[in-house]
C-alpha cells in the first residue's frame, strides 16, 4: 500500500484547515520565519496538499511546490483556488528535479518526507537539491528520528481517524519497516524507510555544510544546511 491512503486518513497531512494540520504549521513557523528573513524563490519539496507552500508565500516568498502524487497536487490546487495565491504546483520526482541549476534561494523538505526514500534515493534527492540551489543557498530539512520513534509506534498509537498501529514488521537488516494501521473500518499497510539522525547527518554532509540542527520536539529535527 502506498502513502496516499495514509495521507487520506490523516488530517494532519490532508486537511490544511484541521487543527492537526495547523499544529504542524505552527510548530515550524517560528523557525522558518527566523531562518528565511530574506525574501527569495523557494522550492517546497514533497509539498503534499500545500500548507507549507501557502505559509511561505504569506511570508513574502515566491514559492514552487513539487510533489509526485496527483492526488495530493489536486488537493493543493483546489486549496489554492479558494485563496489569493500564486503558488505554482508542479508534478515531479525529487530524485530528478525538473528545474535548471541554481534556480532557488531556498529548498525546504518538511514533514518527515525522507521516509519515502531509500538511502540511494535520498542521496540522489540531496544531489538534486544541491544542484537547483543558488550558490550558498539554504536547505531546510525537517525529519523525525524513526529509529528512536519506532518503539512508540509499536505501542499502538492512534494516528488518524480512529486508526492505530496494530503491527510493525521490520526487515532483517532494519532498513525499513511495514506499519499495519487498523480500525473498525478495516486496515492498510505502509512502508517506512528507517532513517535515524546519524544516518541523515552523514549523508547530507556529502553535499551541504550543516549550520545548525534544531530539535523541534523530542526526536524531531530541523537541519539548517548550506550548499557547499
Amino acid at each position: 500500500m502506498d502513502f496516499e491512503e495514509y495521507y487520506l486518513y490523516s488530517k494532519a497531512y490532508s486537511d490544511i484547515e484541521s487543527p492537526e494540520y495547523k499544529k504542524r504549521l505552527e510548530e515550524l513557523k517560528p523557525y522558518l520565519t527566523s531562518l528565511m528573513r530574506e525574501r527569495g524563490r523557494v522550492l517546497d519539496l514533497a509539498c503534499g496538499v500545500g500548507g507549507f507552500s501557502f505559509l511561505l508565500e504569506e511570508m513574502g516568498h515566491e514559492v514552487v511546490g513539487l510533489d509526485i502524487s496527483d492526488f495530493l497536487l489536486e488537493k493543493a490546487r483546489a486549496y489554492r483556488d479558494t485563496r489569493d495565491s500564486e503558488v505554482e504546483f508542479v508534478k515531479g520526482d525529487a530524485r530528478k528535479l525538473p528545474f535548471e541549476g541554481g534556480t532557488f534561494d531556498y529548498v525546504v523538505f518538511l514533514g518527515n518526507s525522507i521516509v519515502h526514500f531509500t538511502p540511494l534515493e535520498l542521496n540522489q534527492v540531496f544531489k538534486e537539491v544541491r544542484r537547483v540551489l543558488k550558490p550558498h543557498g539554504l536547505f531546510l530539512l525537517h525529519y523525525n528520528d524513526m529509529r528512536e520513534l519506532l518503539p512508540i509506534l509499536e505501542g499502538s498509537e492512534v494516528i488518524a481517524d480512529g486508526y492505530w498501529v496494530s503491527q510493525i514488521r521490520k526487515d532483517k537488516e532494519e532498513k525499513y519497516f511495514i506499519a499495519v494501521f487498523e480500525s473498525p473500518k478495516g486496515k492498510f499497510e505502509v512502508k517506512f524507510n528507517l532513517w535515524g539522525k546519524t544516518a541523515v547527518e552523514l549523508l547530507s554532509k556529502l553535499y551541504f555544510v550543516r549550520e545548525e540542527s534544531i530539535e523541534i520536539k523530542e526526536n524531531s529535527y530541523l537541519d539548517v544546511l548550506r550548499r557547499k
